[in-house]
């Protein structure tokens, strides 16, 4: 069955929705209204513009009250707030600016070290922001005398005219700063100069000083000396004290004279170090010339690279025996290499070969006798014991140095390989072209151990089969160092 919308069903639902209204209405309420535990304090404000009743009261940003009432007091506006937080004598109230639309809101800070307030108390700690009219007006002055600046430089700067007054305002400071930074330049080495002089003349000025001190105070000391010994001998020796002032006098006298020298010293000192600003004499030219400075400085390098060449230069001395097995004769040899570098060096020798120095000498004889050849060649060989001398350039590439120059009196090659940190060194020498049907190629193996010790073994004129002869070889091998030690240690004879 249908329900049936009366008149009667409808005026009762409108009668409760009216009711539930007004008892929803009666619950809202704006701020802490008449709560018991909040109470009325007030502030004075100078301008209380954007603020009303019912005006949010915060304390980090969370509402403890709001305006109760705004009543004017004098020039000055009185504030009533209703907070229900604890305040103090030392809290402080500021007027915000919560939005650009002017809406403003008070902001509590409650203070910690005052008396508590009491309702009816004051706030006397007022903060307030700078309002929107008042920057507006700051701005309208700021832009004002931005106007007149820009105006001032239009009037200046205008035109073609003010463009090149600029522009050759700009053109004289640059060329000043150019000539101060040539001026600075050309005379820093003189100002250096003129300062190292300063400081030499005031130093022996100093010295002189000191010197004159120490020499016064020996004087003041004689003298004070002197008047003792006058003071106590005073009496009826009228000749001891005549005598006595005579030493003063003395005294005196020699104190003048040491002024005297000081001054002439002094005077002397000024002339020097004038005629050496001056660049006169030796030491002013050497001072105020640079070309000289240069050119003792250019001197000193090359020295310096001289020296260290020369310092660099070792030294190394070998003397070695070898015997040969067939011929039961002992050749020996004294090497003297130089070494700038460790991958080259210089060597000179100085060989005893058993061998000698060999020459042939032929003689034809004409004869008419019959009986005889009509020629006759008579040959005569002479074998002289000379030293032969070797002169070797040598260069080294990895573990291989080749060397070339005058070997034994004759010019020839030769090439070394090293092992083991080069104490083992394998040699072959070529030389001798055309003493032989076959050049002279001598083959050996040294072994170098307790530094200074080596032996050798080989086979010399390996392509001559006739001559070809084995040897056996000792040695002694010293540097430079080495040569240091003993001629420092050596006796020396006297003259």
């Amino acid at each position: 069955m249908k329900d049936i919308i009366t008149p009667f069903k409808v005026g009762v639902v409108v009668l409760v929705a009216v009711g539930a209204f007004i008892w929803m209405f009666g619950q809202v309420e704006e701020g802490i209204g008449d709560d018991a535990s909040g109470y009325r304090v007030y502030a004075l404000f100078d301008d209380a513009s954007g603020l009303n009743p019912k005006t949010r009261v915060t304390i980090a940003g969370i509402d403890v009250g709001e305006i109760d009432k705004i009543e004017l007091a004098g020039t000055e506006a009185r504030v009533w707030i209703r907070v229900n937080t604890p305040l103090r004598s030392d809290a402080i109230i500021a007027k915000k600016q919560t939005s650009l639309l002017g809406e403003y809101a008070l902001q509590l800070s409650p203070g910690y070290t005052g008396e508590p307030l009491q309702d009816g108390d004051q706030i006397k700690n007022i903060r307030t922001d700078v309002s929107p009219a008042d920057l507006m007006g700051d701005l309208k002055k700021i832009t004002a005398n931005v106007t007149d600046i820009t105006q001032s430089l239009k009037s200046v700067i205008g035109g073609g005219e003010g463009e090149q007054k600029l522009i050759t305002i700009l053109e004289n400071i640059n060329r000043t700063v150019a000539d101060l930074q040539k001026a600075v330049a050309e005379n820093a080495p003189k100002v250096d100069v003129v300062v190292d002089n300063v400081v030499r003349v005031t130093e022996e000025a100093r010295r002189l000083t000191n010197e004159f001190r120490a020499g016064a105070g020996r004087i003041l000391d004689d003298a004070e000396a002197v008047t003792r010994n006058v003071r106590d001998i005073v009496g009826d020796n009228t000749g001891v004290v005549q005598e006595g002032f005579d030493g003063v006098k003395g005294a005196v006298r020699r104190l003048q004279d040491a002024l005297d020298k000081l001054d002439g010293t002094l005077d002397a000192a000024k002339s020097i170090a004038v005629k050496i600003d001056e660049g006169q004499g030796t030491i002013g030219r050497l001072v105020n010339d640079d070309r000289l400075i240069d050119s003792v400085n250019d001197l000193v390098d090359e020295s310096g690279s001289f020296v260290r060449q020369i310092t660099r230069l070792q030294t190394i001395v070998a003397m070695r025996a070898d015997y040969y097995v067939s011929r039961g004769a002992v050749r020996n040899a004294v090497d003297l290499k130089l070494q700038p570098r460790p991958d080259k060096y210089y060597m000179i020798s100085l060989v005893d070969d058993p061998r000698g120095s060999t020459s042939v000498t032929e003689t034809i004889t004409n004869t008419s006798d019959s009986s005889e050849d009509p020629i006759i060649r008579e040959q005569r060989t002479t074998t002289e014991d000379r030293f032969r001398l070797s002169l070797q350039f040598a260069k080294r590439i990895y573990m291989f140095t080749g060397r070339i120059g005058i070997i034994e009196n004759t010019g020839g090659v030769g090439l070394d390989a090293q092992f083991f940190d080069d104490s083992l060194k394998i040699s072959a020498d070529l030389f001798a072209f055309d003493a032989n049907v076959w050049p002279r190629l001598r083959l050996d193996a040294m072994y170098t151990f307790f530094t200074h010790l080596f032996i050798a073994a080989g086979i010399d004129e390996v392509l001559n089969s006739e001559v070809t002869d084995a040897f056996v070889s000792i040695g002694l091998t010293f540097n430079d160092e080495d040569l240091k030690a003993i001629l420092t240690t050596a006796p020396t004879p006297s003259l």
